[in-house]
């Protein structure tokens, strides 16, 4: 695997994870997208983000994903990984989503239900 293919996975995976909890209440808030977009960008200063990647993600901006799309792609995307490497984007990620979900200070059953959900497939 080419050494920056990772990164961009997991840029990839944190833009579509974002995205399914920022819209799990059914709005999705400009809170919640300045911090996604925000997020995004600092991980693009780690690793180089070419141009079909940049539209990629600019792209996935505006498009929904399911639960099930995002716990598959995580799946997918940690067997790249050892353990301890694992443990690190899972907590990322887990940090990441509630900030994403806090961002517009409104709390929601669906979003609660859904990072439940999320981490228990996770742990599977």
């Amino acid at each position: 695997m080419d050494k920056k293919e990772p990164i961009e996975k997991v840029i990839k995976l944190v833009a579509k994870t974002g995205l399914f909890f920022a819209h799990a209440d059914g709005k999705y808030d400009a809170r919640e997208k300045r911090y996604i977009q925000y997020f995004i960008d600092k991980l693009s200063e780690i690793g180089p983000v070419d141009e079909v990647l940049e539209k990629e993600i600019t792209g996935s901006l505006n498009k929904e994903y399911s639960l099930q799309e995002i716990v598959d792609e995580t799946k997918d995307l940690l067997k790249n990984f050892n353990e301890p490497e694992q443990d690190v984007i899972k907590l990322t990620l887990k940090q990441f989503v509630t900030n994403v979900i806090n961002s517009d200070c409104v709390e929601n059953n669906a979003e609660k239900e859904n990072f439940n959900a999320w981490q228990k497939a996770l742990a599977e």
